[in-house]
């Protein structure tokens, strides 16, 4: 499969993830509700498909130490910040917009790292969907006061989790172990550390039962989208093009959102929708 072809399924699924992650939202369903359903359910799908496939689990002691630090570092807790600096910002945009700039830090990283390609049509592009997201998710008339100055710090450090867990997928799965591997090594550790806090939570695991069929709809969504989008990273030119395609799947959950929520489509709005559009033709015809 060509990396521009998973790439786009990988979009497909993060604008469903977001989508029904939105709907969860709505229902005022937990954060952990959805933390565990976009990592139980895919565990649930990437271990049929390892008994299907049947590929190698082995590693080295430095493979494994590592995906243990990936799962628990920059997956688990690096979502964990995202999240806490969402409920801290004055606005949620501008944790987002912060966090998603990771795109900037892996597009250049790559090109030591792995000695990927870095146009300047790239650069552009890339930069034209950072700009673009940051007018879709920034809504002026939300912000109010911050609860804690702590948000900018874990939007800077959910951005580097973000980025360094690309990297390390790219690092890793380049040394020879099966994206499905990666994968199910991964989400099996971060699905015990969200089992874990939510017992410590005391978050009522009923709720999985009475809204069962959004919990599968965002797992389904997720299994595609995580493995479509590492597989993408792991073959891409540059890891970068993978994150920049994922940043702008908020354009397409902003349409959507109008028409299934009825959501206000502002000027602000489709104006970034409509940057993410040039930013994704500039990055995938004149990379």
């Amino acid at each position: 499969m060509h990396w521009i072809a998973a790439d786009l399924l990988m979009f497909v699924c993060s604008v469903a993830v977001y989508v029904a992650v939105r709907k969860a939202a709505l229902d005022k369903l937990p954060n952990q509700f959805n933390n565990l359903a976009m990592f139980a359910i895919p565990l649930v799908v990437f271990l049929i498909a390892d008994v299907i496939t049947r590929p190698s689990f082995a590693l080295t002691l430095s493979q494994g130490l590592l995906i243990i630090l990936t799962a628990i570092v920059l997956s688990y807790y690096g979502n964990a910040m995202s999240m806490r600096s969402i409920e801290l910002a004055p606005n949620a945009g501008y944790s987002l917009v912060l966090s998603k700039s990771y795109v900037v830090l892996t597009s250049i990283l790559a090109v030591p790292l792995f000695g990927a390609h870095l146009t300047l049509p790239a650069i552009i592009a890339i930069g034209l969907i950072v700009s673009s997201s940051a007018l879709i998710m920034i809504n002026p008339k939300a912000a109010h006061h911050a609860k804690s100055s702590a948000w900018v710090s874990l939007a800077l450090g959910s951005f580097l989790c973000w980025a360094f867990l690309s990297l390390m997928a790219k690092h890793l799965i380049g040394q020879g172990i099966p994206t499905i591997v990666f994968l199910t090594y991964m989400f099996a550790i971060v699905v015990v550390c969200i089992l874990v806090e939510m017992k410590h939570e005391r978050v009522e695991f009923g709720v999985v039962k009475r809204h069962f069929w959004p919990f599968l709809l965002i797992g389904i969504a997720a299994s595609g989208f995580n493995f479509f989008n590492f597989y993408a990273i792991s073959i891409a030119p540059n890891v970068g093009y993978v994150n920049a395609t994922n940043a702008a799947s908020i354009g397409a959950v902003t349409v959507l959102s109008v028409i299934l929520f009825k959501d206000e489509l502002t000027k602000q709005k489709l104006f970034g929708v409509t940057g993410v559009i040039l930013g994704l033709l500039l990055l995938f015809i004149w990379k």
